[in-house]
């Protein structure tokens, strides 16, 4: 992997971890404060995302061919991996932000990346030591910086129901992530991410009208949802998928630890909340982690 390679596909997760640790707190001000159902959070996010990106891909003749390259195989492919990674997955998310603490929800950014790193081990059946040793250093650091392990022991003291969909969280996003990479090298990330969304929209569009669905309804809930839609859901996907052409799966997972420190150094800069010395523990550990992995590639 060239030092060029490295660096965009380095700045490409950074902006996507940007952009998912900005979920948690709009998702979660959408089901609680505005009383949003996650089902319709999943539909209107990927809608209106999914919907902007096809505008522009469709716009040009290139694009239109692109767009078009799509085999049938692949299509069948993208109709259940696009609504796993996208509609399902959100789902899950916000049943986590609206059952459980934003301690216990985070959960799936520290679990993501190991499941990521279990399913490539998997499907290419290779463990490298050294990957598996990166990515257990980064998930300690993760769970120091979100404060699920402190001074006191662990912070979760108890395990619910909400727990289990902040599990199926990390599950889906791990399989769309591994089971999308051939696509992603194939057709670029672009194509990849804009099918995937359209499925997903369709998948839980089928849902919604056979249930007592709550929709926004004030303008503060609605800025909300564009803000989830584009901060959040399109600039996000997009730099993740696109860093998978320059990153390999195990530095791209190790990556993921950064979306709870983005969220401990907003929380810093807009909040002013402060930060005990474990978790610039756990940040140093995350940094330590995707260094080795990087420096290794």
């Amino acid at each position: 992997m060239s030092r060029t390679a490295k660096i965009i596909g380095l700045l490409l997760a950074a902006i996507s971890a940007l952009g998912f640790a900005s979920t948690f707190v709009i998702g979660s001000a959408l089901t609680r404060e505005c009383g949003v159902s996650p089902e319709v959070l999943s539909f209107l996010r990927f809608a209106i995302a999914g919907s902007a990106m096809a505008l522009v891909a469709c716009a040009t003749r290139h694009g239109r061919a692109r767009m078009a390259a799509v085999s049938r195989r692949e299509a069948l492919t993208i109709a259940w991996l696009g609504p796993v990674g996208t509609s399902i997955m959100a789902w899950c998310v916000f049943m986590g932000c609206a059952h459980v603490s934003s301690v216990n929800a985070s959960m799936a950014d520290a679990l993501a990346p190991l499941l990521i790193f279990a399913f490539a081990a998997v499907r290419t059946r290779h463990i490298a030591p050294v990957d598996l040793a990166c990515l257990v250093c980064g998930f300690i650091g993760a769970l120091l910086v979100m404060q699920i392990v402190n001074a006191g022991g662990l912070a979760i003291q108890s395990f619910s129901v909400g727990d289990l969909y902040v599990l199926g969280g990390a599950v889906t996003w791990a399989v769309y992530t591994v089971g999308g990479t051939d696509l992603i090298l194939r057709h670029g990330s672009f194509v990849f991410t804009v099918w995937t969304m359209l499925a997903g929209t369709m998948a839980i569009g089928l849902v919604l009208p056979f249930g007592d669905f709550a929709w926004p309804t004030t303008p503060k809930a609605w800025l909300l949802v564009v803000a989830l839609s584009f901060v959040s859901t399109l600039l996000p996907f997009w730099t993740w998928n696109a860093a998978q052409k320059f990153l390999p799966m195990s530095v791209l997972g190790v990556t993921a630890y950064f979306i709870p420190v983005v969220t401990l150094a907003l929380a810093f800069a807009l909040l002013g909340e402060s930060s005990t010395v474990l978790q610039l523990v756990g940040t140093l550990l995350v940094i330590a982690s995707a260094t080795i992995e990087t420096r290794r590639h």
